[in-house]
């Protein structure tokens, strides 16, 4: 197990996590909203997000909150997707939400350019002011921190719920995961303290693994991605796939057999039923199975808010998986222009 001083680790977010929620429902909300506002002025009829990697994952995320709770048109797209093929209804209609930290992501910079060029309506999720995303917007929400899925996140919900509500009228639905966002921080602030142990023992069990297949649905699906993709290869330098729970028996349950290995990711939405089939399945042929559970954690929080707060014994398991192979999951070979791509 590598030796190395935790709070010095750039990967870990937990340490702020809770101010930075915190200061973003009291801070940064309002001028969301007021975009919101300025969208329903300009009558927005269609919404488009525009990331990459985990910021990609978090629009996708808010599209199934718009999907699921509205009928405005709404997708996410990889930035390079965008570029390379844009949607036909691009024009002063449409409003993009282009999302990256650093504001450098040349994929998402180009994206929103050529929005822009068609008349839409620009809007630039980022951490600072001083990036080339925040100018090249015609409004932008500067955040200031570092726990970037949970406030792309709150971007994502915060805008679309008062878009949604101020186009289409109040809802209940909508209004129960305003609410509960208000509590989100306390939830975080328990789960953060007193999860760790448990994700330092699956990430022990799980470091025996060369690859993990992730399983997921519902507004679970997005962080599968996120977590059994992105994290797991980038961070902790493991193979891995992510599968969609609906999917599996459409293929993947033929892999099954003892000694493969899955990470279930299971909501308190509709998707469950279907997850739990495919969790259910899994367990009869194979021992090597861990189950993330939003019921054992979500302390009554709406079902929307299930990525939010799994993100937090996800963030505890994967250091840990890093860590118990030695691997340093701020150490990179290729990524961030350390090789040409």
């Amino acid at each position: 197990m590598l030796d190395i001083d935790k709070n010095k680790v750039e990967f870990l977010v937990t340490e702020n996590m809770v101010v930075e929620v915190k200061k973003f429902l009291q801070e940064d909300a309002p001028r969301v909203r007021a975009i919101a506002d300025e969208m329903i002025n300009r009558h927005i009829e269609r919404l488009y997000f525009v990331a990459c990697g985990s910021p990609l994952s978090a629009a996708q995320t808010t599209q199934f909150l718009v999907d699921r709770y509205s009928t405005i048109p709404c997708t996410a797209y990889d930035g390079s997707d965008f570029v390379d093929n844009p949607p036909l209804k691009l024009d002063k209609t449409c409003a993009v939400v282009a999302i990256s930290q650093s504001g450098e992501t040349q994929e998402v910079v180009s994206a929103l350019k050529l929005a822009r060029s068609k008349g839409a309506f620009t809007i630039a999720a980022t951490n600072d002011e001083n990036c080339s995303l925040y100018k090249e917007a015609e409004r932008g929400i500067a955040y200031h921190a570092e726990c970037i899925w949970e406030i792309h996140l709150l971007v994502g919900y915060v805008l679309a719920i008062e878009f949604i509500t101020k186009k289409e009228g109040a809802n209940e639905e909508l209004q129960k995961i305003l609410e509960d966002l208000e509590k989100l921080p306390s939830v975080l602030d328990y789960l953060v303290k007193n999860l760790e142990q448990q994700g330092k023992e699956l990430g022990e069990k799980a470091s025996k693994w060369k690859f993990i297949y992730t399983v997921s649905g519902g507004p679970l699906k997005p962080l599968g991605y996120k977590e059994g993709v992105i994290t797991l290869m980038e961070f902790t330098w493991t193979h891995g796939c992510a599968l969609e729970s609906g999917e599996f028996r459409h293929g993947p349950l033929e892999i099954v057999e003892q000694g493969v290995p899955f990470i279930f990711l299971l909501g308190t939405d509709g998707s469950r039923q279907t997850t739990q089939r495919a969790l259910n399945f899994v367990k009869r042929y194979t021992d090597e199975v861990i189950v993330f559970d939003y019921a054992d954690l979500s302390q009554g929080l709406h079902p929307m808010l299930s990525p939010m707060v799994l993100f937090v014994p996800l963030e505890w398991f994967y250091y840990y998986l890093a860590i118990y192979k030695d691997h340093n999951p701020d150490n990179r070979r290729y990524y961030g222009g350390l090789v040409e791509y």
